[in-house]
């Protein structure tokens, strides 16, 4: 990133408000999940896969995932331009386990923000290390903010349908 564009990230991040997503807020995140996902995914996906993960943004049943996760959003002038989550992981115990960081407008600091804010979060809440999986366009952006990748994978959100990951960890002291 050039020094002008970190300027202008920098200013458009720090005029986004940070704050829990509630249940009224969630056809907005599910807006912001199908548009950011499609977007950032449409190089790695079919067609076919890209409906189907629409479609499970939309189901019922998303709710429920949504639900078992702290999510934040980032506002600006009322609009959801972000989200990201967290959750204490199951196993190995002591992992916190980070959902992925969607964004509207990429390259604002938007994404950064988010990502500080769900680390914090999960720090003060005792946890050492962080856990994540991501589509391999994210990938980047996870390793510049001190993620290492452990393996490669797919994680299936719909029946028949697969989505090529990336897991990655991060240790903080």
């Amino acid at each position: 990133m050039t020094p002008a564009e970190t300027i202008g990230s920098d200013r458009i991040a720090h005029l986004i408000e940070v704050a829990p997503i509630g249940i009224d807020d969630f056809s907005a995140l599910r807006y912001l999940y199908a548009k950011s996902l499609i977007a950032q995914t449409a190089a790695s996906v079919s067609d076919e896969q890209a409906a189907a993960l629409i479609r499970l943004i939309y189901s019922p049943a998303y709710s429920d995932l949504i639900m078992d996760e702290e999510v934040v959003g980032a506002w600006l002038d009322g609009e959801l331009v972000g989200s990201a989550a967290w959750h204490p992981g199951r196993e190995p115990v002591g992992i916190a386990r980070l959902g992925p960081v969607f964004v509207r407008h990429p390259r604002f600091g938007i994404g950064r923000r988010l990502l500080a804010e769900v680390e914090s979060r999960a720090h003060r809440s005792g946890f050492r290390q962080f856990a994540t999986w991501s589509t391999i366009e994210a990938v980047p952006f996870f390793e510049r903010h001190g993620y290492e990748v452990t393996s490669r994978g797919a994680k299936a959100f719909a029946p028949g349908h697969l989505l090529p990951v990336t897991f990655l960890r991060k240790d903080v002291a």
